[in-house]
């Protein structure tokens, strides 16, 4: 397992927003979280990135704690996050926003940067390579020198998705990455995402309403009901879940 969530719990107040949630994650798998609002599907995101503390339980990626880690420490472990509401700077162009996910692999320091030392010239470049080759995969080229103020929403939510593959990661977490798309840009989106698991080997793990892109990517399908994983299985097995079922539509 790439990432293992052993008994893990968080109560706001009086309650309790995940509650004894066991989960692994296999290597090179898509694995979507799925359930009705309030389910505590983000908030499980939000413990996994370290934004929240659990109240109980263990968080193990690559046989490794990560339960004393801070969000900005990930990308240094190799796990990168999309978010739902998104997050790039607007009055920057697309290229240095996806340049702002290469600077976490940074290893110079003040001075050597200000001297522009022939290692530091090296590194920028690899880092541009590494950009290029993002922008490249989601075909983003026509919108390369563009702000990200001047663009669509959907391209906006494309920029994102690759400022997090421009971090390198061995772990993609995708926050509700088809919120607010098209049926179009849904379909495109499909594609990329089964494309990162299969030739960039990178492993992934999305919080999504849309069961149609559920459908297509998923290898496997948690649900959570009210802080409860209650089934994990294919999206099939999950529809016909009678907890499941009556968290979406009632008894």
């Amino acid at each position: 397992m790439i990432l293992s969530l052993e008994n893990i719990s968080l109560n706001f107040g009086g309650i309790k927003a995940v509650d004894q949630v066991s989960l692994g994650i296999k290597e090179g798998e898509i694995f979507a979280l799925i359930g009705p609002n309030g389910a505590g599907k983000s908030t499980m995101f939000n413990i996994i990135s370290r934004y929240y503390t659990q109240s109980n339980g263990s968080i193990i990626y690559q046989n490794k704690s990560i339960d004393k880690l801070h969000p900005h420490q990930l990308s240094k472990i190799g796990v990168a996050r999309t978010f739902q509401n998104i997050e790039l700077f607007p009055n920057s162009t697309v290229l240095q926003n996806l340049l702002v996910g290469q600077n976490s692999s940074k290893t110079s320091n003040f001075l050597q940067e200000m001297l522009f030392l022939p290692s530091v010239r090296k590194a920028e470049i690899d880092r541009r390579i590494i950009v290029e080759e993002v922008i490249d995969f989601l075909n983003l080229q026509p919108f390369r020198d563009k702000q990200i103020s001047a663009l669509s929403y959907g391209t906006r939510k494309v920029v994102e998705l690759g400022r997090a593959l421009t971090m390198q990661p061995h772990l993609l977490l995708l926050d509700e990455p088809a919120s607010g798309l098209s049926a179009e840009e849904t379909t495109d989106l499909a594609f990329w995402i089964e494309d990162i698991k299969k030739i960039m080997g990178i492993t992934v793990l999305m919080v999504e309403h849309d069961l149609n892109l559920v459908g297509k990517v998923a290898d496997r399908v948690g649900a959570l009901v009210e802080g409860n994983l209650v089934a994990i299985g294919s999206l099939k097995e999950i529809q016909a879940n009678r907890k499941v079922v009556e968290a979406y539509i009632g008894t």
